[in-house]
């Protein structure tokens, strides 16, 4: 937060393009869109909340790039806008983050933000901005009402090493120094190609579990982000095995926004549809709003939706109550359409120990099991998309789990555990039996 109100300006760009500046003072937050991005017709996609491209969603985004006040882009109570907000790390990286800070207001979640500037979700950069430079129209828009007489506060920029990863689970963004072998921090200029899942202190389980659980999703369809388990001696940051258990294994996903020739932009399902990230775990018409989104903007839209519904039949099937919004991305291989990424954070929940406690998780667990297709088949027709996707998908899905799972649970040696889950609910789901009985 600022103290005395002194005014932190970010700049804001994608692809090295300016898209304006994210500005701060006294726990409220704006995003002024730069004269160049908000004039242009053909801009890239910062994000779907702010910005609509398609001669339809024109007037949409002038509702917002035309309101200083539009919840897209302003905040108050130290909160980013939803864009901005779900890029923020949570949990122990968020802590890790928090440190690399000297000043005390810039521990907040604006500065927190600058400190991993350099290594965000997709391929956006968030760097201070030159105080110098700052466009009148960044000042007047902005927090400080174009007064002259505020000192204007300097930000902290990024922390060399330092990488945003969203999410609650304890994870490291990491470069591939041998791959397979060492990873270490992003240094010199070089940017994060691997998410390292890491186990919890002592217990790798849930690393064995994600594993299965995202080959599992694979063998039925789902595309899925490439994935595997690798010996913690592989990632060169001092006292890290050391501190969780030398002989443990982490999850090394490969990121999707990362390619050889550099960054491609992505968002999560919350900053798709201006949502906080607290509102992560959506009602039936969360969905709906991100199949209609898919199937209207993604050049693909229907293989996409098609894959959003494998991906949520094998979640139920699998026993993964934790699919929020924040569990289904899009990325922008143009630069300016969506298109679904491949998923990730595929679990089986329902195995992991304690679960009976988790009061969101069973809840979720209980709708699961209440499911048919004709749940899936209702999104379809509220997103304005043919049943017929959703029914074939949903099918496919099944079957291939009933055809393919059971011998590939041994060939992986899964945990006991998720074989009496996984196995518990292909006898007894309803959805279970939607390719035998038709519904």
């Amino acid at each position: 937060m600022s103290y005395a109100l002194h005014p932190r300006f970010l700049e804001v760009r994608l692809y090295d393009r300016l898209c304006g500046y994210l500005c701060e003072a006294g726990g409220n937050v704006r995003f002024v869109p730069a004269d160049e991005f908000r004039g242009d017709p053909d801009r890239p996609t910062l994000s779907l909340s702010i910005t609509v491209p398609t001669e339809a969603g024109r007037r949409a985004t002038a509702e917002v790039l035309d309101n200083p006040f539009h919840p897209a882009v302003y905040s108050s109570g130290h909160e980013l806008p939803p864009y901005f907000a779900g890029l923020l790390p949570e949990g122990e990286l968020r802590k890790r983050l928090e440190a690399t800070r000297s000043h005390p207001e810039d521990k907040d979640d604006f500065g927190i933000l600058a400190s991993a500037g350099n290594d965000l979700p997709g391929a956006v950069v968030v760097r201070p901005a030159d105080i110098g430079a700052l466009p009148a129209y960044a000042r007047a828009y902005g927090v400080t009402g174009g007064a002259d007489n505020l000192e204007i506060g300097v930000v902290e920029g990024a922390t060399q090493g330092a990488a945003s990863v969203s999410g609650v689970q304890n994870k490291l963004a990491l470069s591939t120094v041998q791959e397979g072998r060492r990873y270490t921090l992003p240094s010199h200029g070089k940017l994060s190609d691997i998410i390292a899942k890491l186990p919890a202190r002592n217990d790798d389980a849930q690393v064995f579990n994600e594993s299965v659980s995202m080959q599992l999703a694979a063998a039925a369809g789902v595309h899925v982000a490439a994935t595997r388990v690798l010996p913690m001696s592989t990632i060169a940051v001092e006292g890290l095995a050391e501190a969780l258990g030398e002989d443990l294994h982490y999850l090394a996903v490969d990121r999707f926004d990362r390619t050889p020739a550099g960054r491609v932009h992505a968002e999560d399902g919350c900053q798709m549809l201006g949502r906080m990230p607290a509102r992560k775990y959506a009602s039936l018409d969360g969905y709906v709003q991100l199949v209609a989104t898919l199937y209207r903007l993604s050049p693909s839209g229907v293989e996409h939706v098609r894959q959003f519904f494998l991906r949520q039949a094998v979640n139920t099937l699998i026993g993964n109550s934790d699919a929020h919004l924040k569990n289904f991305s899009v990325i922008y291989p143009n630069g300016v359409l969506p298109v679904l990424s491949p998923a990730y954070d595929i679990v089986c929940v329902a195995a992991l120990p304690g679960f009976a406690s988790y009061g969101q998780n069973v809840a979720i667990d209980r709708m699961q099991r209440e499911e048919t297709l004709a749940t899936y088949e209702l999104i379809a027709e509220k997103a304005g998309v043919p049943r017929r996707i959703a029914t074939a998908a949903v099918r496919e899905a099944v079957a291939l789990a009933h055809a393919r799972w059971p011998r590939l649970l041994d060939e992986l040696d899964a945990p006991p555990a998720i074989r009496d889950v996984v196995a518990g609910r292909l006898a007894t789901l309803p959805l279970a039996h939607a390719a035998r009985s038709g519904r």
